[in-house]
């Protein structure tokens, strides 16, 4: 089963990226449907039953439940350049040492260590682009966007069905 772990957004922060994401409404570019926004910590792939259930197992609790984490949400970037966007994402700050905490964590159950970490909220996917210089010009005019905080109090892992029509997202466990 295809999975990933994340950090759900609140619907204050959501409701910002949405109206945010309307200002991509170009051919060519998917946006990321409001209920599938998230904080992708760790791309797991397809992961069988005895990995899932040692997955589940683990303690990625960090505290905090009692006491949360707060992340900025703040500014556009693009993957992999601003060049040759793939992908628009706004960054989600303070999220680099959790992220390196569960990676190491992940890495006992034989997951590869990521090289290096961007932690993100991707907003819309890029297929093809009809007219480049708009698209730079639309990143760079928001590239200084201000969402809010997020208030992070737990993990997520998340079962991830494609189909046609876009992914299919269930939550397995919430730590």
């Amino acid at each position: 089963m295809r999975c990933f772990l994340a950090i759900e957004l609140d619907d204050s922060i959501k409701d910002k990226l949405e109206l945010l994401k309307s200002k991509f409404k170009l051919k060519g570019i998917k946006l990321v449907e409001k209920e599938n926004l998230h904080i992708t910590i760790k791309f797991l792939g397809d992961v069988d039953e005895e990995t899932l259930e040692k997955i589940k197992n683990l303690d990625l609790d960090f505290g905090m439940s009692s006491r949360p984490l707060i992340s900025k949400i703040e500014n556009i970037g693009v993957f992999p350049n601003e060049n040759y966007i793939r992908v628009i994402w706004v960054g989600a700050h303070n999220l680099v040492e959790l992220f390196k905490e569960v990676d190491e964590k992940l890495s006992k159950l034989g997951f590869k260590k990521e090289k290096e970490y961007v932690p993100h909220i991707t907003i819309g996917r890029v297929k093809f682009v009809e007219n480049k210089k708009e698209l730079q010009h639309r990143v760079e005019k928001h590239k200084h966007v201000d969402i809010g905080e997020l208030k992070i109090k737990n993990i997520c892992l998340i079962k991830s069905e494609l189909t046609p029509e876009g992914p299919i997202y269930e939550l397995i466990k919430k730590w």
